[in-house]
């Protein structure tokens, strides 16, 4: 049996192999990521072969070509592997594959979901759709900085008919002028992409079985259900509700020692489109006029304490009802909502 650690990159890999019979580790270095080259390598191993690499931008690419070759194939998240802080030895590609071989023969070695192919084109879709709007909304505060460096002060939106009106009206020196337009045809093509991204948005959640279910939902359309898909994937990972808030990122700090034990604020970890996601979900139930147990929890939470509270503990609240709705196939109902909302409070 073989224990391989892939460090890889954009253009070539290194890879450390352990013989789990005779401890031998050997390493084979700057290996260009070429099918055929790859196929020349792992194609002559005998025996069982377990893998791992990191997650990188191109690492579900290089899972894909390299699983065949492997009994078991790991993709790990390299914040769980290394220690940089701690760390007093030199960083090399070397060293970084021979750890990884070695961490995955003794069983440390943390794997992670692995997305397939619908559901990693899903996310590069709903994630798009997100840097392009804020893509829009960085043009239109360039756009406005701009206006003000010269005096005017504009009381409309300058992505309404109207705030463009006033936009058309305004005369600058002639290189600040053209600053403006350029910015101006840059925000045209960026409001451009962001409708076309929109209307497969739309047209991708209608062909989505879950979509339709989570739609149901208030507050929930198009955008925010696939966005929930796509980067959920599989809801069976998560066993529990509670599994499902961590990985989100809703969960809070906990300090325990002894009898006492102190709860924090929430950290930076967690699936940040997914916190996305449940964030704008929490802002809209708190806006909406529609009474609903999300929208009583909100106001419950608000006057005790305050709107920022009242929206995590409604987003908090929203991932224990989609995690119940994902697994079981039910559709929103108040009555349900509310006999979980209560359970979970």
């Amino acid at each position: 049996m073989l224990y391989i650690g892939l460090d890889i990159h954009s253009k070539w890999m290194t890879i450390a192999i352990l013989n789990a019979l005779t401890g031998v580790m050997s390493t084979i270095n700057r290996v260009p990521n070429d099918p055929e080259v790859l196929r020349e390598i792992f194609g002559g191993f005998r025996g069982k072969l377990h893998g791992v690499m990191e997650a990188g931008t191109n690492a579900w690419a290089m899972y894909r070509i390299l699983q065949p070759y492997f009994s078991e194939l790991v993709v790990a998240d390299p914040a769980k592997l290394w220690r940089r802080s701690s760390d007093r030895v030199a960083k090399t590609d070397k060293r970084d594959a021979e750890r990884m071989a070695l961490m995955l023969s003794r069983g440390e070695i943390e794997p992670l979901y692995i997305p397939d192919e619908r559901t990693q084109d899903l996310r590069q879709l709903v994630r798009a759709k997100i840097r392009s709007s804020r893509l829009v909304t960085k043009l239109v505060n360039e756009i406005g900085g701009l206006l003000r460096s010269w005096g005017y002060v504009g009381s409309r939106s300058l992505i309404s008919k109207s705030g463009r009106r006033e936009l058309e009206k305004a005369e600058l020196p002639a290189r600040s002028q053209r600053v403006l337009e350029l910015w101006n045809e840059l925000l045209e093509k960026a409001e451009e992409i962001e409708r076309e991204l929109d209307a497969v948005i739309k047209e991708e959640a209608q062909s989505e079985p879950v979509c339709q279910l989570l739609e149901t939902m208030p507050g929930v359309g198009p955008f925010t259900s696939l966005l929930i898909r796509a980067e959920i994937g599989d809801i069976s990972r998560f066993k529990h509700s509670s599994e499902l808030a961590s990985y989100v990122g809703l969960t809070p700090r906990v300090l325990q020692s002894g009898n006492r034990c102190y709860y924090g604020r929430l950290g930076n970890w967690g699936n940040r489109w997914l916190k996305y996601a449940f964030g704008l979900l929490a802002q809209r139930i708190g806006r909406s006029v529609q009474d609903n147990p999300l929208k009583r929890t909100y106001w419950r939470v608000a006057i005790r304490r305050h709107t920022n509270a009242a929206k995590i503990a409604v987003a908090r609240k929203a991932v224990r009802i989609v995690h119940q709705m994902m697994t079981h196939g039910e559709q929103w109902t108040e009555a349900k909502a509310s006999a979980r909302t209560k359970s979970a409070a």
